[in-house]
């Protein structure tokens, strides 16, 4: 491999540029070619990936709506953060969506299932 090839998450993120939902199911094919490992890990490499990406837009999202980072460390583990991740490596579910949904699960959780949610205004 030469010295001026990208390695790692950079490597990772320039194959990631403009990529559509569709073609997320592709990338594993050039995540498996940069690390030189069987499609199966380079699977898992790029939901790592996106676990990582999802959770600093959750973190993000809750911070912006007034939830403190020792409340979501605290639901964090209730989350399917690793599933939605795969779910958006093979192509099956937008990243921006994964979000949404895993935010909304966090929203559920926070608020107990009620309807007055502290955290989101979804209409204001």
């Amino acid at each position: 491999m030469s010295e001026d090839r990208q390695r790692g998450k950079s490597a990772i993120d320039a194959v990631h540029t403009d990529v559509s939902k569709e073609d997320e199911a592709k990338i594993g094919a050039k995540i498996s070619e940069i690390y030189r490992v069987d499609s199966e890990e380079a699977t898992e490499i790029h939901a790592n990936y996106h676990a990582q990406r999802i959770l600093a837009g959750l973190e993000r999202r809750a911070r912006q709506n007034g939830m403190t980072k020792k409340a979501l460390e605290e639901k964090m583990e209730h989350l399917a953060v690793q599933e939605a991740a795969y779910q958006v490596a093979t192509g099956q579910l937008a990243e921006p969506a994964a979000i949404d949904i895993l935010f909304r699960n966090l929203y559920i959780m926070e608020s107990k299932g009620g309807d007055n949610d502290r955290y989101v205004n979804f209409y204001g």
